[in-house]
């Protein structure tokens, strides 16, 4: 990291404003507040520090409380527990055995449909939403998203068995075909087969106590530094901010979310904030800080949600432009924008991805200022203000 790299000057900045760099707004919560877990007092800590410089570049700021729970939650050890205690009495007991296996089949489906969890501590966190009214006739709202906590530090694959939709899936098709082999092992089969099918129940049943334990060291498990997830994208967002002048046709939002990607920060917020759809553009900004600025033609771990098209263009107009150097790219991983796609609204995200088109260093202890690049996250400045100018300008 070069010394001018850390004093790249500001395109524009808000009057009394303390000047700092990108780089040196991300360094300050890496160091200073340091790891931020879900409902944490460093999660509370980064909501107070956006708070004093959102308010610095002139908008209006509100901190709203939630309830939520700490995810991902005790269900896949209870499951997988039931699960072993029914495969060994079933040779004795097999309708309790199969009893259990019901609940812990419907229960598994349930909070993968609705995407919840039935046992997990509840924990407070909070967003903090700031905004800025058009200047004159509004025909658009921006609103910029950036997490304020940081992930576990458990690596990308005990992540995804443990906390991801992967491993949901995984739990709920184990307990499934779990269940499916108990009822036939009781159907009138010749004895060998139905012992056979007794012991194929021990497979499923390994698999799914081997997912709440994955969950449980997830639930555990300390939080990453956050330099790229997601100090870079708070440092990119509060920078933005600072950059923009009041537009002319649009309201701008910049709103740290609390507690996880998942989308509990997300739906408190669409519950106190009724948006109108057509009007209101969200761009989620996820882990920013190096390897290759992309904004995101698709993104979502199972089903790619295709972003906004008008966002798709106007960012397409940035980087033409010369204001930024991004390229279009897919990520297969939980955003904000895709939440909010899923949801039906007009969003797109922007991220840093490496060369497997994953954020560089999530959900490792490895995510520290030492993977941050400067002049990369002034570039991420330069497109989000860039996207706000250009929708401003559309008609």
């Amino acid at each position: 990291m070069t010394a001018s790299d850390r004093s790249s000057a500001a395109e524009s900045h808000s009057p009394g404003r303390l000047v700092e760099t990108p780089f040196e707004i991300a360094a300050r919560i890496v160091e200073t507040i340091g790891p931020r877990p879900p409902g944490s007092i460093g999660e509370a800590k980064m909501a107070a520090f956006l708070d004093a410089r959102l308010r610095q570049a002139g908008f209006r700021l509100s901190a709203e409380s939630y309830r939520t729970f700490r995810l991902p939650g005790y269900d896949g050890i209870v499951f997988g527990t039931l699960a072993v205690i029914g495969v060994i009495s079933f040779y004795w007991m097999p309708l309790l055995a199969i009893l259990m296996f019901a609940v812990s089949a419907g229960a598994a489906f349930l909070t993968l449909l609705y995407d919840t969890v039935l046992l997990a501590p509840h924990i407070m966190s909070q967003n903090v939403v700031a905004t800025r009214a058009a200047a004159g006739v509004m025909r658009w709202r921006l609103v910029v998203l950036a997490p304020l906590s940081s992930p576990p530090a458990v690596g990308r694959r005990l992540a995804a068995i443990g906390y991801g939709s992967l491993g949901r899936i995984g739990r709920t098709v184990a307990a499934a075909l779990l269940l499916a082999l108990s009822i036939t092992a009781v159907t009138p089969l010749p004895f060998n087969l139905r012992t056979w099918l007794w012991y194929a129940q021990s497979a499923p049943a390994i698999a799914l106590l081997a997912q709440g334990i994955a969950a449980l060291i997830v639930q555990r498990a300390p939080a990453t530094p956050g330099a790229i997830s997601y100090a870079g994208a708070l440092a990119t967002l509060i920078e933005s901010a600072a950059r923009l002048p009041r537009l002319q046709h649009t309201e701008v939002w910049m709103i740290g979310v609390g507690s996880d990607t998942r989308g509990a920060g997300i739906d408190d917020l669409l519950r106190r904030y009724p948006f109108e759809p057509q009007q209101t553009i969200f761009v989620g900004l996820d882990g920013i800080g190096s390897g290759t600025l992309c904004y995101l033609a698709a993104e979502g771990a199972l089903r790619p949600q295709l972003a906004d098209s008008l966002l798709l263009r106007l960012a397409a107009r940035v980087v033409d432009s010369g204001q930024a150097a991004a390229k279009p790219c897919v990520c297969r991983c939980a955003t904000y924008a895709g939440v909010l796609r899923r949801r039906g609204w007009r969003a797109m995200g922007i991220a840093s991805l490496d060369a497997q088109k994953r954020i560089p260093h999530r959900y490792e202890r490895s995510d520290d200022l030492s993977r941050l690049d400067a002049e990369h996250l002034d570039n991420a400045v330069r497109l989000v203000v860039g996207l706000a100018r250009a929708l401003d300008a559309a008609p």
